[in-house]
This record gives structure tokens, C-alpha cells and sequence, in this order.
């Protein structure tokens, strides 16, 4: 991931999954919830995208990270979308937290979240964990941020 680029971030792709990972374990959370956090774009390198290349990196990512750690992290991956679409709906606060790539992002995604599509999604018993989850990815793209070292990292995603 190191030196792929992340959609016109200031950050690669490896800086993003390593401080979205810093702020899981920074919050406490469960190693599922880390390792979603480490992978939540996994589904972007060219290798996983290639496994499911009409589906969107969520799509492709949440299959990956399932084969390698299980139905709780991938369904965490698949919906950090999801959850974007769905604060935007709720929260009338969130769009202006979020990137000038992230807001261009998110038309492409579907806009806004609907009723339903909200309504099914807050459901879910990992939805308040998604959500969290998508609030570190919008704060993961800073140049200047000092992630915790990658082997750290992982013992705490693999617990």
C-alpha cells in the first residue's frame, strides 16, 4: 500500500490504513474492529480489486478481509461506505468534516443515504461500530500524523 495513491489525499494508501488503525486501537477497540480499520480500503490494491472488478473497493475488500479474518471485520469493510452515505443523511454536521475527495466520493457512492437504506443499516449490530470505523477514515489523512509502528498495529488487530 505504501506509495499508492489514495484518490488525491495527501496521504498514500498505507499512511491511511496505519492511522485509521492508530485511531481503532487509541479508542479501545476489539481486535475485529482494528483490523477493519487497518483494511477498510484493502479492496483498492490492485490484487483484491481484480478478485471482483465491477465491485465497488468496499465490495471487494469486505470479501477479502472475510476469507482472511472472518464474517465481523469484512462486514465492517463492506459497510465503511455505507456508513459515510448514512452520517451524511443523519447528521447535518458531518459534510462539512468531510475532504473535498471524500465529498466528490460520495455522489459517486449515491449521495446521501435514504430513509430505508438508513433505517435497515443503524439495524445492524455493527452499525454504531461502522460508523466509528468511517469517522477514523475521514480523520486518517493527515501528512503530519504519527501512526503507531505496523507491528503494534497488528498484535492488536489479530488480538
Amino acid at each position: 500500500m505504501a506509495d499508492l495513491p489514495y484518490d488525491g489525499e495527501d496521504v498514500d494508501q498505507l499512511a491511511h490504513a496505519l492511522q485509521a488503525g492508530t485511531l481503532a486501537v487509541a479508542a479501545g477497540s476489539r481486535p475485529a474492529l482494528v483490523a477493519a480499520a487497518l483494511l477498510h480500503d484493502v479492496g483498492r490494491l490492485p490484487h483484491v480489486e481484480a478478485t471482483l472488478p465491477q465491485a465497488p473497493h468496499e465490495r471487494a475488500g469486505a470479501a477479502y478481509v472475510t476469507g482472511l479474518l472472518g464474517a465481523e471485520a469484512g462486514w465492517l469493510v463492506g459497510s465503511h461506505v455505507l456508513a459515510k452515505r448514512a452520517l451524511v443523511a443523519t447528521d447535518p454536521d458531518y459534510l462539512a468534516l468531510l475532504s473535498p475527495t471524500s465529498v466528490r466520493t460520495l455522489a459517486e457512492q449515491g449521495g446521501p443515504a435514504s430513509g430505508g437504506e438508513v433505517e435497515r443499516f443503524l439495524r445492524h449490530r455493527l452499525a454504531a461500530d461502522a460508523m466509528d470505523l468511517r469517522r477514523w477514515d475521514d480523520r486518517a489523512k493527515n501528512p503530519a500524523a504519527r501512526p503507531l509502528p505496523i507491528e503494534q498495529l497488528l498484535d492488536a488487530a489479530l488480538g
